[in-house]
């Protein structure tokens, strides 16, 4: 009955969106604009059913089956949710009818070109409702009901599940809406600052929506995988920078749109990108194409019909592009102008997006001859370090320029003050540490070169009585983390190591004393928690790693322990014991500034949160 239900709102859904466009191609674009916002509610509606369904142990439900246990906390059959093909697709859908509902709540100046946005809306919803009703339905029947379900991967089984993939699917699919504005103002000849402004929250909304995703998923690797990493070059990883790379290019062209009234055809198609490759993101995730840590909702059958729809969709939008872009002047920047130097910057985000492209198709290329290549972080850490510290030096430049104005060099004296300051100080880093690396040296002091050209720029602002600064807050961001991400990288110790109990470990000057271990039975696993002393010089601390061997499905994983200080984090992490086994198989990890990253990070989302308010330039 329950299933009936379930189906039943589906179906209504998808013939509700069928009559949005018939209305819309009837231009009763009132009622048009109601079936879509019926058919989203319906949607809405179905995907709370799910929730209930999984809460509910119902394993007559087959996702619920698929991807559910009676032992599993309360907590996680929630977020279970979407931790499948189905019940994630099901979000994607809903994310965006949640997107056109929005816009069609908000915006109210233009109903021709505000029918046309929805009409692009609904047939991104009705493909993707389609494609959800005809091969992966989350609520087909299992007939007889099985008394017990296969239960979620226990990876998945970690607080931010609940909040890491709806925030990335909040910043995909939120693109969503980007392209249908564009291809509106395209057929409706509305390409132009207006439409900028328009166009520009909902840009920002979905870019710190993926911005926060992708963060979170960096800590969630960084406690739960136990490899003392943040980020490893993953093609799930990959696949969620790729459109996040596009998107920030997106959003500075944007910008001189709606300053400069220029750039149109490249905005356009920057807009068209990013959510391809945010549908891009999407298939290689669900397709199983690649192999990933991350990927716990594979189909290759299915990641074929993904794969249809993106190339579709980017097809259809480039049409329209092609047909319908104006014929606009030639842009003539002045070479030391604003305006210039996003396009520079702009140029660079693209490359940065074809070389990690590349490195995440490149062993599909090699498998169709039959050769067998992992692409792994030094291809990505060897092409792009060179290219990344002068993109640093150009984002230190952009903030003192001035648009359609070419500043003298005179106007750069600052830059060069900070830059002779920023090479005094990396050398006395360098020395007072013996890391004589020179992709080390390049890399602090660029990052300190924009670091400090960001602090000048906003104590001048503050000066002129000033206190709105986003970019300034984002930028300052990107180069806190550049040189978190270089400090981190040369100044992090690692140890393997086996011992056993009551024995004491001594590396340099770290001491580590195995003083207990217990098991104990929780809920849905049996866990084993280790305790270790750990001496390093005058610091005395506890540590307390543990592994888990879930009940359903029987899954082993390995639980850290960090120990966080100002600059840096002792983290610890244990092995499965071998039968009969004495000893612990054991990775001790230093990571220095590791907290660095993470301010990084906020201050770019802080200062994308900012933008998204920004009542003016």
């Amino acid at each position: 009955m329950a299933s009936n239900i379930a189906n039943l709102i589906l179906i209504l859904s998808i013939l509700f969106s069928f009559l949005c466009n018939l209305f819309f191609f009837k231009k009763k674009n009132n009622l048009s604009i109601f079936f879509f916002n019926a058919s989203s509610y319906l949607i809405i509606l179905s995907f709370f059913l799910l929730i209930y369904f999984f809460c509910s142990s119902n394993f007559n439900i087959s996702a619920v089956y698929e991807n559910s246990h009676s032992l599993k906390p309360l907590f996680y059959k929630f977020a279970g949710t979407w931790g499948n093909h189905e019940g994630s697709l099901l979000l994607f859908i809903m994310i965006v009818g949640i997107y056109g509902l929005l816009f069609s709540r908000y915006y109210n100046d233009d109903s021709k070109f505000k029918s046309w946005v929805i009409f692009f809306q609904n047939n991104i919803f009705l493909i993707f409702l389609i494609f959800l009703i005809t091969t992966s339905n989350p609520f087909d029947l299992i007939v007889p009901t099985p008394i017990e379900g296969l239960g979620l991967n226990p990876i998945l089984q970690d607080p931010l599940l609940v909040i890491h993939p709806p925030f990335l699917y909040l910043g995909y699919v939120g693109f969503s809406l980007t392209l249908s504005l564009v291809l509106s103002a395209l057929i409706n000849k509305q390409l132009n600052n207006r439409w900028a402004k328009i166009c520009w929250p909902w840009v920002m909304t979905s870019w710190v929506f993926l911005t926060i995703g992708i963060s979170l998923g960096s800590i969630w690797a960084y406690y739960e995988l136990g490899w003392g990493g943040y980020w490893f070059w993953d093609p799930v990883e990959n696949a969620s920078l790729m459109p996040w790379l596009v998107s920030t290019a997106l959003i500075h062209s944007l910008l001189v749109l709606k300053v400069r009234n220029q750039m149109k055809n490249w905005t356009s198609l920057l807009a068209i990108l990013t959510f391809s490759f945010s549908l891009l993101g999407t298939f290689l995730v669900r397709s199983g194409i690649l192999n990933s840590v991350h990927a716990f909702a594979n189909d290759p059958d299915r990641g074929v019909f993904i794969l249809l729809i993106i190339f579709f969709i980017t097809s259809v939008s480039l049409v329209i592009q092609i047909l319908c872009s104006s014929s606009e002047l030639k842009n003539k920047f002045l070479f030391f102008s604003k305006e210039s130097f996003v396009n520079i910057n702009n140029l660079f985000l693209l490359f940065f997006l074809f070389v990690v492209l590349l490195g995440t198709i490149y062993p599909i290329i090699s498998s169709i001859f039959n050769k067998t290549i992992s692409i792994g972080p030094v291809y990505y850490n060897t092409i792009l370090a060179p290219f990344v510290f002068i993109f640093l030096i150009l984002m230190s430049i952009g903030p003192l320029l001035k648009w359609s104005q070419s500043i003298g060099i005179k106007n750069l004296n600052p830059s060069l003050m900070i830059f002779f300051i920023s090479i005094l100080l990396s050398f006395l880093i360098i020395q007072f540490t013996r890391q004589n690396d020179l992709i080390l040296y390049l890399g602090i002091l660029t990052s300190l070169v924009l670091i400090f050209t960001l602090f000048y720029e906003i104590v001048k602002n503050i000066k002129k009585g000033s206190f709105y600064y986003p970019r300034l807050c984002s930028h300052l961001g990107v180069g806190v983390l550049f040189l978190s991400i270089f400090l981190n990288a040369y100044y992090s110790k690692t140890k393997d190591f086996e011992i056993s109990m009551g024995e004491t470990k001594v590396f340099d000057k770290l001491s580590i004393k195995f003083l207990k271990q217990d098991i104990y039975k929780i809920n849905n696993y049996l866990e084993m928690k280790a305790e270790f002393k750990i001496f390093i010089e005058e610091k005395v601390f506890n540590l307390t790693p543990s592994v888990r061997r879930y009940l359903q499905p029987d899954q082993i994983t390995s639980e850290t322990s960090i120990q966080p200080t100002l600059f840096s984090n002792y983290y610890l992490a244990i092995n499965f014991p071998d039968q009969n086994s004495t000893t612990l198989g054991a990775r001790y990890y230093y990571n220095f500034f590791i907290h660095g990253i993470w301010l990084g990070l906020f201050l770019i989302i802080f200062g994308g949160v900012l933008s998204v308010f920004k009542k003016r330039i």
